[in-house]
């Protein structure tokens, strides 16, 4: 799997997600951006085997994450991006279903 493949596997769950709705995704190269409201989270190659997803509250990096390039590793990355574009509400109400 290429990072485009999977970048893009990642935006389609991003995209079907309710909760997630009125964020913006802004794609440059095969880097994307995803913000809602105040919270950011940029997703990038991390080499040629993994992807980096760092977290932005305010325009101040909070943290970084480096998941494997590999289909397995699509769900922690969209539950690690909607948990931090929701302020931590996505994994609590989630969790309850």
């Amino acid at each position: 799997m290429t990072f485009p493949e999977l970048r893009a596997l990642v935006d389609e769950q991003l995209e079907a997600e309710p909760r997630l709705q009125g964020s913006r995704r802004e794609l440059s190269g095969e880097n994307c951006v995803w913000t809602r409201e105040r919270e950011t989270v940029a997703i990038s190659a991390s080499g040629s085997t993994g992807v980096l997803v760092e977290l932005i509250s305010s325009d101040q990096h909070v943290r970084s994450k480096i998941f494997a390039l590999s289909p397995m590793s699509i769900e922690r990355i969209v539950t690690t991006a909607a948990e931090h574009l929701t302020g931590y509400a996505f994994h609590r109400t989630r969790a309850s279903r």
